[in-house]
């Protein structure tokens, strides 16, 4: 039998008070997602949450006692889609069911669920764990959401990249306050590292790409590289590839949109992210816009909202009002059956 040891760091500093099934489930709603709630102990439950988030990444430290939460299609708000939420169990064990699959996690095990589609989380006693949401975006560039094929699918923390990225998770999330002004970069390094991660286990869940996508896949980067080039296009990037426009913009056809619309939304996703980000609040947002390729401060403003119905204003006062073993990175893993 494998003995794991404390996380180094679960709630350092003053930890959260217990509270109560009701603050719990607020508390959880405004630091994870929307979710109905359930108890068959509701009087004597207690659990604790600890969320802080930077450069629109979330850092969530939970503990509570036996409980499910539900989210279905009438649960599931617009503003709650494009996400994903990475949890690595602790303590204790939680049946995480989504798409079909049901990832049963104990100690030393992680999974990925997705924002905007129903799950159901069954937690039980002595439940202990920490977790990331953050934008699909921020790891993925490709438009049909290759994800999908591992949500509720659980994976170990084992010797080697899994270990490497929750130590780094544990550690950012530790050390999230004395960052400084370093810390955009350092979460923007982190969301690396977890791209990776979970492009290596889609690795082994899909068929090898075709051409075509893989194609796709190093064009998508190139955009990515270059949001910054106000002259980014699709004459440049055919060039950049060796194609035709004509032959970049029917390999756009096939994902349902357009080069330009794909770039623009690039943009606004970086956007978004730097308008949300606290650190950043001293930061014009026509500033923000031409660091993310923009051509003026009065063209960014009309896209913004036309994109998501606010201007970068008000986008930023909405963000600015919130929203038994153990297991320790490092410690061998449990087997995943």
């Amino acid at each position: 039998m494998t003995s794991f040891t404390s996380l180094p760091g679960q709630f350092t500093g003053v930890a959260p008070r217990p509270i109560t099934l009701t603050s719990w489930a607020d508390a959880v709603r405004r630091s994870v997602l929307s979710f109905e709630f359930d108890c068959d102990r509701p009087d004597t439950f207690t659990g604790r949450v600890r969320d802080r988030h930077l450069h629109g990444v979330s850092f969530v430290d939970m503990a509570s006692g036996r409980h499910a939460a539900y989210r279905d299609h009438r649960t599931i708000r617009p503003a709650d889609a494009g996400f994903y939420v990475l949890t690595l169990q602790l303590a204790g064990d939680i049946r995480i069911a989504q798409d079909g699959r049901v990832a049963a996690l104990k100690p030393g095990l992680f999974a990925l669920y997705d924002s905007g589609k129903p799950a159901t989380l069954t937690v039980g006693d002595g439940y202990r764990s920490t977790c990331i949401r953050f934008p699909k975006t921020a790891i993925t560039p490709r438009e049909d959401d290759p994800l999908a094929e591992i949500t509720a699918t659980p994976f170990a923390c084992a010797p080697g990249l899994t270990d490497t990225v929750w130590s780094t998770v544990v550690s950012v999330n530790r050390n999230l306050e004395s960052l400084g002004p370093h810390g955009p970069t350092a979460v923007r390094s982190l969301m690396t590292l977890v791209g990776t991660m979970l492009r290596g286990e889609l690795g082994h869940h899909v068929p090898v790409r075709s051409p075509h996508e893989e194609l796709l896949e190093r064009i998508l980067g190139h955009i990515d590289a270059h949001l910054s080039d106000p002259d980014l296009g699709p004459g440049p990037i055919a060039a950049a590839h060796f194609l035709s426009p004509r032959a970049l913009h029917t390999l756009f056809e096939r994902t349902g949109t357009t080069v330009s619309r794909c770039i623009r939304e690039r943009r606004l996703d970086r956007c978004r992210l730097d308008l949300a980000d606290p650190a950043l609040a001293h930061v014009p947002a026509s500033a923000i816009a031409a660091r993310w390729g923009f051509s003026g401060a009065s063209h960014f403003g009309q896209v913004f909202k036309r994109e998501t119905g606010v201007t970068p204003a008000e986008f930023r006062r909405q963000e600015s009002a919130g929203p038994g073993h153990e297991f320790r990175p490092g410690s061998p893993a449990p087997r995943v059956r």
